[in-house]
């Protein structure tokens, strides 16, 4: 029997286990002429055991088809491992967060074209305690919006179901943090929120952790001091050109480890999961630590020219138009968060 070089991980619980989603994942595979292992994830331990058997199995990639918690099991299973295994993902949920920074395209066909036959780079890993990240942890309003969004929300808005969330927390009141960062000595911010990022962007274009990289080995600590309805237009504007780092609600600053707490106690959210921690946290970067699979400069190419056209039509500039089309929800949002402070 031919060994497998490749294992796919698919959820049953999420829509990444559909008949058509598993046809033309499974299509792709047969077509691509290397032999795979189907795995699924087990209802109370996530991806890991399925991790574990593909590294028994002697693969070489790791095919993860589901959402942000099927994705960072998986991602949580490899940086654990001593295997030097490839991750790379379908996405299959609402927010797909992992997927948007390494830029893989969100249809089957194109993320498997990305997992078989893309690029590959490394990226660096944070671990808060014994749970690693790949695109960071939040405390204080970022919490919120994700623990604020239900899943029954999410099913019937969509990414919409975090707007409304982060709408319902306009205004709040700041907390108080003290950090420390690379040892140095602990500084004290008031904020509504905390960030505690290894990616920088989301959705390709939109810039939430100014300097942050997956490949600089260093995390970057982002307090966000305050959020009226102003703030909120600005910043996602800056958002959208990557124009962020120099705004007078942010501050920012980067190291390789950080020690964090918060006054009260706050909830917490690693990579879109709610987790069981609370403040305080030490929190350290591993560089390099995982393998993932990316689309090539030609499949990105292939993937933006399609968005664009599909949303604009051709553009003259590149990137100009795909970016500008972004801001018809900012607009909406503005619009909405006026109409609420009128109300008030």
């Amino acid at each position: 029997m031919q060994t497998p070089e490749i294992a796919i991980i698919l959820n049953p619980g999420s829509g990444s286990h559909d008949e058509e989603f598993v046809k033309n994942a499974r299509a792709a595979l047969e077509k691509s002429g290397r032999a795979f292992v189907c795995l699924e994830t087990d209802p109370g331990k996530g991806a890991a055991p399925a991790v574990e058997k593909a590294i028994e199995c002697g693969v070489d990639t790791i095919v993860v088809c589901g959402g942000d918690g099927t994705v960072m099991s998986a991602v949580n299973a490899l940086g654990k491992s001593d295997a030097d295994l490839k991750l790379a993902i379908v996405p299959g949920g609402t927010a797909n967060l992992l997927a948007h920074a390494l830029e893989v395209p969100l249809d089957v066909e194109g993320a498997m074209s990305a997992a078989l036959d893309g690029d590959e780079r490394r990226i660096d890993l944070g671990a808060c305690g014994d749970t690693l990240f790949a695109l960071g942890l939040a405390l204080g309003l970022t919490e919120r919006l994700v623990s604020g969004a239900s899943s029954e929300e999410k099913e019937r808005l969509g990414k919409w179901a975090y707007v409304k969330a982060m709408l319902e927390e306009v205004g709040s009141k700041p907390w108080t943090f003290k950090y420390t960062i690379d040892g140095g000595e602990e500084q004290t911010a008031r904020g509504v929120a905390v960030v505690v990022a290894n990616a920088g962007t989301i959705s390709g274009n939109i810039e939430f952790a100014p300097g942050a990289k997956m490949d600089d080995g260093q995390l970057d600590l982002v307090i966000l001091h305050h959020l009226n309805p102003l703030d909120l237009v600005r910043l996602g504007w800056k958002a959208l050109f990557g124009a962020l780092k120099h705004d007078r609600a942010l501050t920012c600053v980067a190291g390789k480890t950080m020690q964090i707490k918060s006054n009260p106690p706050l909830d917490l959210q690693i990579d879109g999961e709610i987790v069981d921690k609370r403040p305080p946290l030490e929190v350290e970067v591993r560089p390099g630590a995982l393998r993932v699979a990316v689309p090539n400069e030609e499949q990105k190419a292939s993937l933006a020219k399609t968005i664009t056209e599909a949303v604009t039509g051709p553009a003259d500039e590149k990137g100009a138009r795909s970016r500008l089309w972004l801001l018809v929800p900012v607009v909406a949002l503005a619009g909405a968060l006026v109409w609420k402070s009128k109300r008030k």
